[in-house]
């Protein structure tokens, strides 16, 4: 029998790009907040919707799993630090289910706002090893999210992979993100390549061949045997600049 794969935020953006790449391997097991569309549903072989702030309805996704992807959380940036701690929680909710339960296999999306001021610096070969310095609340909360995972692996002495996702499953049609793409392809084979890895701890930057400029991908390559394949699609340097910023990744201004 092919082993259960609970999949957190599935009916997300990343969550919608993995479901379908994981069924050849795994059978899927969904948590959401809300009913998702029929064709997500009609996709995994269990649905649970619930919310996951909530130590029992976390306890009850993880029971009898064999490995997890953890995406769910307020994905956008611009999250107050209110939200973003929403998202710490949600982790903390699942780390303490998993370690229940025995679930020592696990991939948790971060994000590349993890090391915002190192890009919003100019710094070159991004390293996820370095010390974090997270650009906006959002980047605060996936920082520590990490570090749950982290204490989680230590305890646990499994395989966790923190992927430090660039954007992702959208088209790239402002200059500013370019630096920061990842293709859906690079992303599914990432994803694979963490869920099969050994034993161990790691935070990896997640962008695509021609983002990797600025991007350190070593550790992802040695540890993971991963490197992206994809380039743009586009010329860059035609796009338009972005209309507004987010956060302090990408150069907006402090607040009066």
């Amino acid at each position: 029998m092919k082993p259960l794969l609970l999949l957190t935020g599935g009916t997300g953006t990343v969550g919608r790009l993995l479901l379908h790449a994981l069924r050849n391997s795994y059978r899927l097991r969904l948590a959401a907040d809300a009913a998702p569309q029929p064709g997500i549903a009609d996709a995994c072989d269990e649905l649970l919707v619930g919310d996951l702030r909530g130590a029992a309805f976390a306890r009850r996704c993880v029971e009898g799993s064999d490995v997890v992807i953890h995406l769910a959380a307020n994905a956008s940036p611009a999250a107050s630090l209110e939200e973003a701690m929403g998202n710490v929680g949600m982790a903390a909710n699942l780390f303490d289910a998993a370690a229940v339960s025995g679930v020592g296999r696990l991939v948790v999306a971060s994000s590349v706002h993890a090391s915002g001021l190192d890009y919003r610096d100019g710094v070159e070969g991004i390293s996820p090893l370095a010390a974090a310095r997270p650009c906006c609340p959002y980047g605060v909360g996936k920082v520590a999210v990490e570090a749950l995972a982290r204490l989680h692996q230590a305890a646990s002495g499994g395989a966790v992979s923190c992927l430090r996702l660039g954007l992702v499953g959208w088209p790239l049609v402002e200059r500013q993100y370019a630096l920061t793409w990842l293709s859906s392809g690079d992303l599914v084979r990432l994803v694979a390549a963490a869920l099969d890895r050994g034993p161990g701890f790691g935070i990896y930057n997640a962008v695509s061949a021609d983002s990797a400029t600025r991007w350190d991908l070593g550790n992802a390559r040695a540890d993971l045997g991963w490197v992206p394949q994809d380039r743009w699609q586009v010329a860059v340097d035609r796009l338009p600049e972005a209309t507004a910023c987010t956060c302090l990744m990408f150069g907006a201004p402090a607040g009066p």
